[in-house]
């Protein structure tokens, strides 16, 4: 990286990184102040702060921080800590304060509110280990902010469909062992007719992207989920005649969950202050939600208690153009500018992923391989999950059979 500090409009030192401002060049340290007060939340248990610079982001945070609670500084480059020093002299930082250049030290404050400004990933080597997890973090921030509101309306109308009884339903579950989890990647085209076989022996919990590809084959899931916020999940659902059981996100589009005609079940979502406090006073289960619909369900599925968990279409990448199964409703053509991550297949071939795909796959490696079910994986060509063996069509009704 290289690094130029100059002077900006109102005297202090401003920051340019590959020539690309870091901070403002009228008045870096105010506007830096703005930012964290914008990102911060008091209710975290510590922050992770990326990128150093000047450290005016670090200063204004510490600002807001008690000293009990921890912060580490991840600087992407040695040099920050010279341009830090630059400016600070040999001032000694509080002792809950960690600078780092090891992206290895971070890797236990995943619990931790990452505070990241957008510019850090535009100078960013995209070489880098962690570029496309810190993309798709931002990405997600981004997301939240803008969909803040909707999720908060979504989630005060759901509340009042008095849907609280998923323990019910655990209690009424039959004595099906094995379930098979179903999202729509492109896998979904092979693998769906095999779902005929097994129809009867296993619990089918697909995604609501992935219903109408089943629906048309002739199979009827035992339960849809959904999670999306926004109303055009509704079409799902629409003309799709299904009246089974619906898992909902409590910030699901709540348009949709009243249009389904069956039973419906809240899902309660770590990390979301509403739901946290709603499942305390309701003595409710909350469910790690790990950012897609489909890990959701896998951790709804883990919580009812089966003993495996077959994957169906959970490519989290894709070998062609098509993202997404046909007759999906989800999925688009992928273009050849876009950026993508190359990695391996469960049948050694190199395929496609995208950031925000790569997240769910690093969220599957780590909890499937702490999971207390056993997983399989049925997508050949979809992304190698780390301890997740992957099962043909033959193997799949050998387990079936077995169980």
């Amino acid at each position: 990286m290289q690094f130029e500090k100059i002077e900006a409009k109102d005297g202090n030192a401003t920051l340019k990184v590959n020539n690309i401002l870091l901070y403002s060049k009228y008045r870096p340290i105010i506007d830096a102040e703005k930012f964290i007060e914008c990102e911060f939340n008091n209710d975290d248990k510590g922050y992770l702060l990326i990128g150093l610079g000047l450290g005016y982001h670090l200063h204004a945070l510490l600002k807001l921080v008690s000293d009990s609670k921890p912060i580490f500084v991840y600087a992407l480059d040695s040099q920050e800590i010279d341009l830090y020093k630059s400016i600070y002299g040999s001032r000694k930082l509080p002792k809950n304060v960690t600078i780092t250049t090891d992206f290895r030290e971070i890797a236990t404050v995943n619990d931790y509110q990452i505070i990241m400004p957008h510019v850090w990933l535009q100078v960013m080597d995209k070489q880098h280990p962690l570029y496309f997890l810190l993309m798709d973090i931002k990405m997600k921030q981004m997301s939240f902010k803008r969909f803040a509101s909707i999720m908060e309306m979504n989630f005060y109308e759901n509340i009042q469909q008095h849907s609280f009884s998923l323990q019910y339903f655990q209690e009424r579950l039959n004595q099906k062992k094995i379930s098979c989890l179903i999202a729509s990647g492109p896998s979904l085209d092979v693998t769906k007719k095999w779902l005929k076989v097994v129809n009867e022996k296993a619990f089918l919990m697909c995604v609501g992207s992935a219903l109408k590809v089943l629906l048309k084959e002739g199979i009827v899931p035992d339960g849809v989920i959904i999670s999306d916020c926004q109303p055009t999940i509704i079409e799902q659902l629409k003309d799709s005649g299904y009246t089974g059981d619906l898992f909902f996100l409590s910030t699901a589009d709540f348009n949709t969950v009243r249009f389904h005609k069956g039973d419906k079940y809240i899902l309660l979502q770590k990390g979301y202050e509403l739901a946290e406090q709603y499942a305390k006073e309701m003595n409710y289960p909350l469910l790690e939600t790990g950012g897609s619909v489909a890990t959701t369900g896998f951790s709804l599925l883990q919580h009812l208690g089966f003993e495996s968990i077959v994957l169906f279409g959970q490519d989290l990448g894709f070998m062609d153009e098509y993202t997404h199964a046909t007759n999906s409703t989800s999925g688009r053509n992928f273009s050849k500018d876009e950026q993508y991550i190359e990695i391996e297949s469960n049948a050694g071939a190199p395929i496609k992923t995208l950031p925000n795909l790569y997240s769910y796959l690093t969220w599957f490696n780590q909890n499937c391989k702490e999971s207390t079910c056993n997983v399989y994986n049925t997508a050949k060509n979809g992304a190698k999950i780390e301890s997740v063996p992957l099962l043909n069509e033959k193997q799949l009704y050998e387990l079936i059979k077995n169980s």
